[in-house]
């Protein structure tokens, strides 16, 4: 087995988690504040059943505190990090806990889609609190035309170790004797004469440093016409699903130079838009609508329990930003540019 030294990848992006559980605003000029104490799971460490990880608000609440926005490529192209290591705890079935000799403990399951290629484990300190997050995958990354998802081959597995900073690579030791233990179907390939040198088996050890500040989206997934002026309607704290200009797709990679249908502006008897960002934030609903309330000063604004509009000029066009409140998915954010302006009633 290779083990390369701690590789601290650039990472930007985010999770599924519930937002009445991640309440944060998402502030540009606030200073600097001091770390929070990192949220417990020492509810699940007491015994008896586990829940399904992956659905768990304390799990997933927690794993958004590690994770934050970041943003890699593991077992999906440039996913969020939670949102990988959701999917790799989703299997209710296979959920274990193991208590280690020093006291700390371990949380695992597996993405049991795949037999359980993709599995991933939190080690817990005493406290419950995450000090590390192993994810066992392919560095998947999108190869080809079409583009499509392409990952190491079994006999070259690898095992991320995610960390807090000032871990040693030592107290992690737990994660890679959890990953060297297959899941049943793997081990029955992995231990047949014909089929065992195609067996899984993890190759390369990686540690790569948890950053939950860093921002969810980066200048690349935005259509090239974006105005720079307008950068500040797109929320650091959030990550970008889709973008698109001129009625064509820039992001997803996947949907690039396609065509966008949007519906939305026909129905309500607008002009196609120019240029439109969909994000997704997960601070919640009232904390978004007021943030863009700071940021869009002088905005037409209408609300109700679930949605906001905002829209208002900008120089010789015009923006609209639709929030809406989708719970446990957290907060879709369309931010949608004119190259003129719109009649105030639209």
């Amino acid at each position: 087995m290779h083990i390369t030294l701690p590789t601290y990848r650039s990472l930007g992006g985010a999770l599924l988690v519930a937002a009445s559980i991640l309440a944060q605003p998402a502030s540009a000029t606030a200073g600097p504040a001091a770390p929070a104490a990192a949220k417990s799971l020492a509810s699940l460490l007491t015994g008896g059943p586990l829940p399904r990880l992956s659905e768990d608000p304390q799990v997933r609440a927690a794993l958004f505190d590690f994770f934050g926005y970041a943003r890699g490529s593991y077992t999906e192209d440039d996913e969020l990090l939670l949102a990988q290591a959701l999917e790799a705890i989703s299997e209710k079935r296979d959920a274990t806990r193991s208590v280690l000799p020093d006291g700390r403990q371990l949380l695992a399951s597996m993405n049991d889609r795949n037999q359980g290629r993709e599995r991933g484990a939190m080690l817990l300190d005493k406290r419950g609190a995450i000090i590390a997050f192993g994810l066992v995958n392919g560095h998947c990354h999108l190869e080809g035309q079409p583009l499509a998802k392409v990952c190491n081959p079994d006999p070259t597995t690898v095992l991320t170790v995610f960390h807090r900073k000032g871990m040693l690579v030592g107290e992690a030791a737990p994660l890679l004797a959890w990953a060297r233990q297959l899941p049943p179907m793997l081990a029955l390939i992995a231990g047949d004469r014909e089929t065992g040198a195609d067996g899984q088996k993890i190759a390369t050890v990686e540690y790569v440093l948890a950053q939950p500040p860093l921002p969810g989206w980066n200048r690349a997934q935005l259509p090239p016409a974006f105005p720079p002026a307008l950068l500040p309607l797109l929320l650091d704290k959030s990550t970008v699903l889709t973008s698109a200009g001129a009625g064509v797709f820039a992001y997803p990679l996947t949907l690039k130079g396609k065509k966008q249908n949007n519906v939305l502006d026909q129905a309500e008897g607008r002009p196609p838009r120019d240029l439109e960002v969909a994000l997704r934030s997960y601070a919640s609903f009232d904390t978004v609508v007021e943030r863009y309330r700071q940021l869009a000063k002088g905005a037409r604004v209408q609300r109700n329990e679930r949605t906001a509009y905002l829209d208002g000029d900008m120089g010789r066009g015009s923006y609209r930003v639709y929030i809406r409140n989708t719970g446990t998915d957290g907060v879709m954010i369309d931010v949608a540019l004119w190259q003129r302006k719109l009649a105030a009633s639209r």
